[in-house]
């Protein structure tokens, strides 16, 4: 019986010896894993303009591999990939931002996983696999994509002209991973195990913010109704033209009669078979005398035309009409003006 409580106790001995090499194995990562994205400079468009500064997206491929280096026995890997605020403000992460690089204009956008998720942190939502067994010298590739949106109802709009940039070179944009050999006995954890390791990613969102004018309604001026033998007559329309320019975008707005005169004199005509002309003049100031707007102007000179600054949102200009008589055969008038915004 002494023997045998002896043999007992010196197999216990041995059992415990064996145990020791799978702690220390834990101690040392077995796997080796790391990420990159693709591409690694995402642009997300270079031509922002009002008209897509809260919508404009891309899609980008997150990649990352792992491979079991150990000769003889299967592993599992716990893998987490994160992502911070970037060199913006790392601590920003819903909405992010990309910064103008010459002033302090950015633009508001997320970074979403699969089922848009916003993409984050450990302290916040990260993206962690599933764990993945690896036999020996074998490797995992595994695609995620990502996708990265310009968002509403953070001024997108009033960005101002220029590059815009974040760079994900901080700590928090990483890839950390754990294993475990034998995976029998334990399933790593990357967020919560000792033993792990923490390599950057590192890539790059960015955008440009570029010039931009549409035209986004026009509205008639109507003159009204007038004896024969009226004269100066004038008319106007604070909401004539209504256009969105990039903000900080000069403009300049040109106004054409049908008949082509650069110097905004336009004919308007009547109806069937008359041919009675009514000579109106287009004017950017108010009254008989206010300033004459007609067509000269360019992307780089106002001209006779009417010039303005972008904001970013829409913006309403008024026309003035002047006639000089109304001594024409009654019937109803009218003209067709031709509006170019040059930029």
């Amino acid at each position: 019986m002494r023997q045998l409580l002896q043999w007992c106790y010196g197999s216990l001995l041995s059992l415990a010896g064996t145990l020791l090499p799978v702690q220390h194995a834990n101690a040392i990562l077995t796997a080796d894993c790391s990420a990159s994205m693709s591409p690694s400079i995402i642009n997300v468009s270079t031509a922002i303009t009002p008209s897509n500064a809260d919508s404009a997206n891309i899609n980008a491929t997150l990649n990352y591999t792992c491979k079991n280096t150990d000769l003889l026995l299967s592993m599992k890997v716990s893998v987490c990939l994160s992502a911070d605020g970037g060199d913006y403000n790392p601590s920003i992460i819903s909405p992010r931002f990309l910064k103008n690089t010459l002033n302090n204009s950015r633009l508001a956008f997320n970074m979403t996983l699969p089922g848009d998720t916003v993409w984050g942190t450990a302290s916040g939502s990260i993206y962690k696999s599933v764990v993945h067994t690896i036999a020996p010298k074998n490797s995992i590739s595994v695609d995620v994509p990502i996708k990265i949106s310009l968002i509403p109802n953070n001024d997108n709009k009033l960005a101002t002209l220029g590059a815009y940039i974040n760079n994900f070179n901080t700590s928090g944009t990483a890839i950390t991973y754990a294993d475990r050999l034998l995976p029998i006995l334990s399933t790593p954890d990357c967020l919560t195990d000792v033993i792990k390791e923490k390599k950057p990613l590192l890539f790059t969102v960015q955008a440009k913010v570029v010039p931009s004018c549409v035209i986004n309604a026009t509205s008639d001026i109507n003159l009204g109704s007038h004896s024969a033998n009226q004269t100066n007559i004038v008319g106007s329309n604070n909401n004539a033209i209504n256009t969105t320019c990039t903000n900080n975008t000069s403009y300049y707005i040109g106004l054409s009669p049908s008949n082509g005169n650069i110097n905004g004199a336009g004919m308007m005509s009547g109806t069937g078979s008359n041919t009675d002309k009514v000579p109106y003049q287009l004017r950017s100031t108010a009254g008989s005398a206010g300033t004459i707007w007609g067509n000269t102007a360019t992307s780089t000179t106002v001209g006779n035309g009417l010039a303005s600054t972008g904001t970013g949102v829409a913006q309403s200009q008024t026309v003035y009409v002047t006639v000089p008589s109304a001594d024409v055969t009654p019937d109803n008038y009218s003209d067709t003006v031709t509006i170019r915004v040059n930029y």
